[in-house]
């Protein structure tokens, strides 16, 4: 049983949380925090910055009250002047890779174990931290084994293009989520579609790797302007996959036309060469500026570097910032903090900052900086149009959460903000086989909420954008598009730590914002919906009590509008027939595999009832090699594909043991009654469509697969209040804390006389352990097996716990039943102030 132990007096009353984390393949989480005495003078140094390296040294004045967009000039010469004796100090004892970061005021370098103490004792220095490495782009690909023969179905004769009712000589728009998110859907000026009003013309967007693209056709207007600002080279087309996705989504023109026969060449139906589809972002009349910080374009990028590129977008005018990276969520982390930081500078600049939530799947996975309050966090639904082309299946359902989207409370109890497709939502412009694009054709199939981050930043563009054209010219706060954004978000049913708000509408969003106060000239009619302030509730409470809280409710209508408001949460989940076990085997050699995989175990049925609100399905294998690689799709009494689980593991090598899960997870919002399949597939890997499937595994064995479901529970929270056109009004609302420790989240629903459309409010909800102690329990269950930061990390659960003023004392035990070496759990106790004070992991350890 681990045991963690504070045997040190605390300094002040205050929540300390324990946070377990979940990881796959044995690896150790990042040490804990070193410990400071509190008598002494000098600066901490956690997480080893102590014994030297790269480090970064932050300044303790940070010289509050310049703009670092307005008055970026003084604010840098203010900067430089307090670390010049820091960076003397480092110049004399040798240290190298010198660069200054404007804010937060910060000197990188290269320097020794003394040199870190000799910083320390500086009294201009708050703290020294590990200049650590971020994943800004994707990683080197896996070498994975391939199947040699692709199992292909004979064309039909006088066949169509698929999912194209047009036919041949009319180009699909990629992606398909712009069609999704009401951007656009391939036909100019369209109802109801954003970009009939607003494209982001004259809003500018940072985003990774932009210099690197600038020469592709995709970005280069009918006009001959280029979409990307300041680019060194105009011919440049070697970027990476990551980097195009993002641009694509954003700013892509549509003015190039490919096939589809190139973009997906080992579908299971052959596509005609005469099926084609152009690329088109949600913002084509914004521009794009790279968020690199010169000369840095790699895929790896220190800390420092990152936040040295996030100063400059600022300073040189970025309207909106889109991070489609994330650092690890291990409580404490000073990287974190330091990541808050710069972004909480970009926001009170008048910058939009939109972070990606990560790619961990839908529990207690959300990265920082997705997990700062100030930013707008991205989280991912399904597309699944290329899915179905690919694999032959003639229908499909979209929308519901992808299966690698992080979600759950995060450690700082905030919730994601809305999400955006990012599970094969589009093709995207590529560099034929450059930088992980796929060999022999120039698109990709992107994914990943490194797909939902930009898609909302180009609609953060399209807003702001709306907003300055009935606005004479002035933008909307960060805060005011963070608003509009989420509070026009269609709610997909699915839990609101999963969805946030909703799935991104962008034409509801235009539309709200060219009625906020102070438009001109006349708003003319409009049946706009609700715009909430605050967009999301963060609470935590003993369990039991309420608290009041108060949501302000703007009327964008323009008539009265009487508002009523409901909660909603899930409630108790439920076996949804039985859980089925099947005998997993490989199919005989050299025989062709279909392009979803090859069939690794028999279809599971079961039937779905009516009404129900939210369908589980989890499949396990013991396979203690974590090496095999198995997924399952869904299919819903219609025969239409509706979900697929997904993983990010890798396979075992001769020096490192593999981490792919041997657990797979998704979810069904509202699922239609009757009789459901999922298939158990050989595959899963997270892999460009244009690639042959993977081979089969070697693991032989049984597969576990479960159903289950949850109710809706609804109550009501508020109204009726009344509310005239283009007002506002404080709604009052009561919270109760459910009475067992941890995370509850809900949402309340509020409705609108004068709108169709529901504004949806998350709330956290998060009971903390009484000031008496107790037990609290806790479920670990599914991993995508992603990398961060070098780890392999699952699910993490928080916990708060109210320690009453004068304890000099604190421990806290926990007990499970896996420990097993191929799935550590490791447990964190953390101070008030952010500090891990004691750490414990499987196998039991103290």
């Amino acid at each position: 049983m681990p045991r963690l132990r504070n045997p040190r007096p605390l300094a002040r009353a205050g929540l300390i949380s324990a946070a377990v984390l979940a990881l796959v393949g044995g690896a150790g989480l990042a040490p804990a925090l070193a410990q400071t005495n509190g008598s002494s003078p000098q600066a901490p140094a956690p997480d080893g910055a102590a014994k030297g390296g790269a480090v970064i040294v932050v300044m303790k004045s940070q010289h509050p009250g310049l703009n670092l967009h307005t008055q970026a000039g003084t604010l840098k010469t203010d900067a430089r002047k307090a670390q010049a004796p820091v960076v003397s100090s480092i110049k004399a004892s040798h240290g190298t890779g010198i660069a200054q970061v404007t804010y937060p005021s910060s000197v990188a370098a290269t320097v020794s174990s003394s040199e870190v103490s000799a910083l320390r004792a500086n009294p201009a220095v708050a703290e020294v931290i590990p200049d650590e490495n971020v994943q800004v782009g994707p990683t080197t690909p896996q070498n994975v084994p391939r199947v040699s023969h692709v199992a292909k179905t004979s064309s039909p004769k006088n066949s169509t293009c698929p999912f194209n009712p047009a036919g041949p000589g009319k180009p699909l728009q990629e992606g398909e989520a712009d069609s999704d998110v009401h951007a656009s859907n391939g036909n100019p000026g369209a109802p109801g579609e954003a970009n009939s009003i607003a494209t982001g013309t004259g809003v500018v967007v940072a985003n990774e790797g932009m210099n690197q693209l600038a020469g592709n056709p995709n970005f280069t207007r009918p006009d001959g302007s280029h979409v990307v600002i300041d680019a060194p080279d105009y011919t440049a087309d070697h970027s990476n996959d990551e980097f195009y996705g993002d641009a694509s989504s954003i700013a892509a023109q549509g003015t190039v036309d490919y096939q589809y026969s190139g973009a997906l060449p080992n579908a299971t139906v052959p596509i005609p060469s005469d099926c084609t589809f152009d690329i088109k972002g949600d913002a084509p009349g914004a521009s794009l500026l790279d968020l690199s910080s010169t000369p840095y374009d790699s895929s790896v990028q220190k800390l420092s570097q990152v936040v040295e590129g996030v100063d400059n977008a600022v300073a040189q005018g970025a309207d909106v910032i889109s991070e489609s990276f994330g650092v690890p969520y291990i409580p404490g982390s000073p990287t974190s903090a330091y990541f808050y930081d710069v972004d909480d500078a970009a926001v009170a600049a008048g910058v939009t900052v939109v972070a990606s939530s990560g790619d961990n799947g839908l529990s207690g996975t959300v990265n920082a900086p997705a997990s700062d309050p100030n930013v707008i966090a991205a989280a991912a639904v399904d597309n699944f149009r290329l899915v179905a082309m690919d694999d032959g299946d003639s229908t499909y359902v979209s929308n519901n959460m992808a299966a690698l989207s992080s979600g759950g409370t995060a450690n700082t109890n905030r919730l994601v903000d809305l999400s955006a497709p990012g599970y094969f939502g589009t093709e995207a412009a590529c560099a034929d086989g450059s930088g992980g694009c796929p060999p022999n054709y120039p698109t990709e199939s992107m994914r990943g909420t490194s797909e939902s981050a930009p898609l909302i930043s180009g609609a953060a563009a399209d807003v702001i954008g709306a907003y300055r054209g009935t606005h004479g010219g002035a933008s909307p706060t960060p805060a005011q598009v963070k608003d509009l954004l989420t509070s026009t978000a269609t709610d997909t049913g699915a839990p609101a730590d999963e969805q946030g708000s909703g799935l991104l509408d962008v034409y509801a969003a235009v539309r709200a914002a060219q009625q906020l106060p102070g438009a001109t000239p006349s708003r003319g009619n409009s049946d706009a919906g609700l715009v909430a302030t605050p967009s999301q509730l963060d609470l935590q409470g003993t369990g039991k009590s309420t608290t009041s809280q108060s949501v302000s409710l703007y009327n964008a209508s323009s008539k009265p509008a009487k508002v009523t408001g409901s909660y909603r949460s899930f409630g108790p989940e439920f076996g949804v027939g039985k859980v089925a076990t099947e005998q997993v085997s490989a199919p005989a050699s050299g025989q062709p595999v279909p392009e979803a995989g090859a069939t690794a175990a028999r279809p599971v049925s079961f039937t779905v009832p009516s009404h129900l609100g939210r369908l589980d399905l989890d499949m396990i294998w013991p396979d203690a090699t974590n090496a095999n690689r198995l997924y399952f799709q869904v299919f819903n009494p219609s025969g239409a594909l509706v979900q697929e689980s997904y993983d990010d593991g890798a396979l075992p090598t001769a020096t490192k043991a593999g981490s792919i899960p041997n657990i797979q997870h998704v979810e069904v919002s509202d699922p239609a009654p009757g009789k459901w399949t999922a298939r158990i597939l050989w595959g899963g890997v997270d892999q460009d469509l244009a690639l042959p499937p993977t081979a089969p595994g070697t693991y032989t064995g049984t597969v576990s697969f479960k159903a289950s479901g949850q109710d809706w529970t609804t109550s009501r929270a508020a109204g009726p209040v009344t509310i005239p056109a283009h007002q506002s009004a404080p709604v009052p609302l009561r919270v109760a804390f459910p009475a067992s420790p941890g995370d509850s989240p809900e949402s309340v629903q509020f409705t609108s006389t004068a709108s169709p459309a529901v504004t949806s409010v998350p709330i956290a909800r998060r009971t903390v352990i009484p000031s008496a102690g107790g037990p609290f329990r806790t479920l670990i269950t599914s991993t995508v097996g992603r990398t961060q930061g070098g780890e392999k990390v699952g699910q993490g659960n928080a916990y708060k716990i109210n320690v009453p003023s004068g304890a000099s004392e604190l421990t806290a035990s926990f007990s499970t039943a896996d420990t097993s070496a191929d799935n550590v759990i490791s447990y964190y106790l953390v101070s008030p102030d952010g500090t891990v004070a004691a750490t414990a992991s499987t196998p039991d350890a103290a």
